[in-house]
């Protein structure tokens, strides 16, 4: 059973030491935790980010037709993004901790 623990930890460690995973300035783990988080508890912010993007790009309408269902999908997304970034924070995937999705953040393009 000892030997099992020391595999795990070994094998979630490896992809840390490799010199190829190099962090970008600023992202690690924490951040990519924190980002993780922020998907799940505010990837709603999608729906009225993409409406109002819709409506300023092609008028009142497609905020309704083409923004709300592309906010709600952008929103699933985000929740199924913000769990594996939570599950997998200490291993550096994608390399250097770089986001899964852009933006990085849900409010990252609003526009209001």
């Amino acid at each position: 059973m000892k030997r099992l623990v020391l595999l795990v930890v070994l094998g979630l460690a490896a992809p840390a030491l490799a010199g190829t995973d190099d962090a970008p300035a600023h992202h690690n783990a924490l951040r990519k935790l924190g980002r993780g988080c922020a998907n799940v508890l505010f990837g709603f912010i999608e729906i009225p980010n993409q409406y109002t993007k819709a409506v300023s790009e092609h008028g009142g309408s497609a905020g309704i037709t083409y923004g709300v269902p592309k906010g709600f999908a952008r929103w699933i997304a985000r929740e199924f993004v913000g769990v594996y970034e939570i599950i997998t924070f200490p291993i550096p995937a994608p390399q250097g901790y770089r986001p899964v999705m852009e933006p990085e953040w849900p409010n990252e393009d609003y526009e209001p």
